[in-house]
């Protein structure tokens, strides 16, 4: 999660002026008219067969050079085939899959992670709340014990002190007695600027070398702590396991900014900040006999996208004049979508290019459905308010009944932290990227983009895939409380009209979230805008 740096507070001008404003806005409205928009609410829209094939959602490999500035990418395939993916829409149950993958991690093995941040959290809070057994220092110990070799790459965040105590926790354990493997935690502040982030957050497990023919690494989307309680009393999240080629896509992009020859934290602030690095080594690629691109292990076929900056100038050996892979996608998905869009994410404020994408296909969709977390305390004062009605207010103006827009209930205290794109119960976006600029063009970010071969027919009729569809239901069902099997037999229609039915019951997880501008919205100029939400952009 990244909390934007606050530029300035004013609260002293608010309640004044935000009554004044409601009102001044009001009346003009009511004197002067508005244009309603379209009235549909979607039920006017014929079902459409979505497209099916991983191709069709896909970039291809020259979509993805245009992203580079023209550098094609390297150590990464343009997608991959026979992927095994299990998708977890609650966090706990993500954490319990991780520990176990890292409990039998041992001799001849690697673990690459690549975090936001860390924390000594236990794995399993439920039953270990102190850590004894499942805790973070107690798990990477077990896998040096064990002959198996750790190797953490983690963003020199000014905001989270966490990781430094992380850092000298694992750089303190002692070299495997099995083999003299090691763990190793470094730094990276490798960012186009000083409010940038290194945002990627997987973590991959795989053997130092393989010659079975269909073996394989794993990967999975490595969130922040589950269960534990801090601020809220619950985290709202989504994640995937890869196991497959994709997986050593996920790796590649581990080990090639742990090699690159440009060294992190190379100032004398990072000394002064406990950000300096102990001396380390480049790591050897993954040496598998299996096929780069295909498997038979499963039949999902997995697109990895990224976000680097443009105008940072060390990323020669991977990103020489950035990527936006990433943006790039999910426009390209917008513009396939058929019947709708289901988007649940930590923020949902203005980016240009995914508004007129999203405007673009409104009219022949039957919903767009929004779960955003609420603006609170700094997002406020950073202009993120500001930037949600930007997003939102186009959209809601033009399609009042089809573009919906809700939050979790203030009371309960929840925390949406998501980053889940979901199109047409065929196409599944997850990773680490949220829904604006410096995440499309700033942070480094990573996404996998999942289309099924498995395809089922849905209750209105039309082929969709498997996959996506079950993560949507279960997330329907967390959202507004029907149960699985009931929204199994529904219409999408039917279905997505369950969240106004959830939002008027006080005793559910969902409510209604308006867009709201106030006069001190004016004093978020584009030049503050640019430095908590900076948009990268380049002329190569």
């Amino acid at each position: 999660m990244l909390v934007p740096r606050s530029v300035t507070t004013f609260s002293n001008v608010l309640p004044c002026a935000v009554i004044l404003f409601v009102a001044f806005v009001s009346s003009t409205t009511a004197r002067q008219g508005v244009d309603k928009g379209d009235p549909s609410d979607g039920s006017d829209v014929a079902i459409d067969q979505p497209l099916t094939e991983a191709t069709d959602w896909f970039l291809t490999e020259q979509e993805i050079t245009d992203s580079r500035g023209g550098a094609p990418r390297d150590g990464l395939s343009v997608y991959t085939e026979g992927n095994a993916i299990t998708s977890f829409t609650v966090p706990n149950e993500f954490f319990n899959s991780v520990y176990d993958d890292l409990s039998v991690v041992g001799d001849g093995q690697r673990v690459l992670i690549t975090a936001y941040e860390s924390a000594l959290i236990p794995f399993k809070p439920d039953v270990d709340v102190s850590g004894a057994t499942t805790g973070y220092q107690k798990v990477f110990a077990g896998i040096v014990e064990r002959g198996g070799q750790v190797n953490i790459l983690s963003w020199a965040n000014l905001l989270e002190r966490s990781s430094v105590e992380v850092r000298n926790v694992i750089n303190s354990l002692p070299p495997s007695p099995v083999n003299d493997a090691r763990a190793l935690f470094i730094f990276d502040d490798r960012l186009s600027t000083i409010s940038s982030s290194h945002h990627q957050k997987t973590i991959v497990i795989a053997a130092t070398s393989s010659s079975g023919h269909d073996d394989h690494p794993v990967a999975s989307a490595l969130r922040d702590a589950a269960g534990i309680t801090m601020r809220f009393k619950g985290w709202i999240d989504g994640h995937i396991r890869i196991h497959g080629p994709a997986a050593k896509d996920v790796a590649s992009n581990h080990l090639s900014r742990w090699n690159s020859d440009y060294m992190p934290t190379r100032g004398l602030e990072d000394d002064m900040l406990s950000f300096n690095n102990p001396p380390y080594y480049k790591l050897d690629p993954l040496d598998y006999a299996s096929s780069t691109n295909k498997s038979t292990l499963g039949k999902q076929s997995v697109q990895i996208v990224r976000t680097f900056s443009c105008k940072y100038e060390h990323y020669t050996e991977f990103a020489p004049h950035g990527e936006t892979s990433l943006l790039q996608a999910r426009i390209k998905a917008i513009q396939n979508a058929r019947n709708y869009i289901y988007i649940e994410d930590q923020y949902f404020i203005l980016v240009p290019e995914l508004l007129d994408a999203l405007l673009m296909v409104m009219p022949r969709l039957q919903h767009v459905i929004v779960v955003v977390q609420a603006s609170v305390g700094n997002v406020v004062y950073s202009g993120y308010e500001k930037y949600f009605y930007d997003m939102v207010s186009p959209l809601k103006k033009k399609y009042p009944n089809k573009f919906k827009v809700y939050t979790t209930k203030r009371k309960l205290n929840l925390y949406i932290h998501s980053k889940i794109v979901i199109i047409d119960d065929v196409y599944l976006s997850i990773g680490s990227a949220n829904w604006n600029r410096r995440s499309m063009t700033s942070d480094s970010e990573l996404n996998a983009n999942v289309v099924d071969q498995d395809t089922i027919k849905s209750p209105d009729g039309i082929t969709v895939n498997k996959l996506a569809r079950d993560f949507r239901i279960r997330k329907f069902h967390e959202m507004t409380g029907v149960s699985y099997d009931k929204l199994d037999a529904m219409t999408f229609l039917d279905a997505a009209a369950q969240f106004d039915v959830a939002a008027a019951d006080d005793m559910s997880l969902l409510q209604i979230l308006s867009a709201k501008t106030y006069l001190y919205h004016i004093v978020f100029l584009d030049s503050i805008r640019q430095q908590v939400d900076p948009q990268d952009t380049c002329n190569t």
